[in-house]
């Protein structure tokens, strides 16, 4: 499996809450997109998508915790499906360049943020094999404190913000939208 951690956007533009609720646009705008960069398809149904958690002092957890299941989705040689921490029954409050750029999407379903700006970030792609036990495909981190509202792009195993001069969008295209059950939304 050549499934690839190619970009995150960790920290979304603007403010996190609402009184004391995230906004789903917040939520749905933090994003991590997976590339099949093989040459053969790929199902989602059985990867799993983790990050590093971090304890009140700062301190890495000794286990990942996962955060998106998987999708009964079929990634094909080149395409993209963007991960969104929000729920899929908000897709519609999705801002315009948070859709743009990727041949899916699908949902964590949460209701928090999950990636950590404050200490940085490690992200783990995992594929389920036998009886639930997962074998690592790709990891990348980034820095902490990543700039508001930019999208970190891969470059070797580190998540970075884009250089000077450099553009970091694509042209758009009309990606279908993918629920955690893999059903289109």
């Amino acid at each position: 499996m050549k499934l690839t951690i190619v970009k995150c956007k960790p920290n979304p533009t603007g403010k996190d809450k609402d009184k004391e609720k995230p906004l789903a646009s917040q939520l749905l705008g933090e994003t991590v997109d997976l590339k099949n960069e093989g040459d053969a398809t790929i199902s989602l149904s059985k990867c799993r998508l983790a990050h590093t958690k971090f304890d009140t002092n700062g301190d890495p957890e000794p286990k990942p915790a996962v955060y998106w299941q998987g999708a009964s989705l079929q990634l094909k040689p080149g395409q993209t499906v963007r991960i969104h921490t929000g729920k899929s029954a908000e897709k519609d409050k999705m801002r315009s360049e948070d859709q743009l750029g990727v041949d899916y999407h699908s949902f964590s379903e949460k209701g928090t943020f999950v990636l950590n700006n404050k200490e940085g970030d490690k992200l783990y792609l995992y594929e389920e094999v036998t009886d639930g036990k997962l074998s690592l495909v790709d990891s990348a981190s980034y820095d902490k404190e990543p700039p508001e509202g930019v999208t970190l792009t891969r470059v070797g195993a580190k998540l970075i913000p884009p250089t000077k001069g450099s553009t970091s969008g694509q042209p758009w295209s009309a990606p279908a939208v993918v629920g955690s059950s893999g059903k289109a939304a």
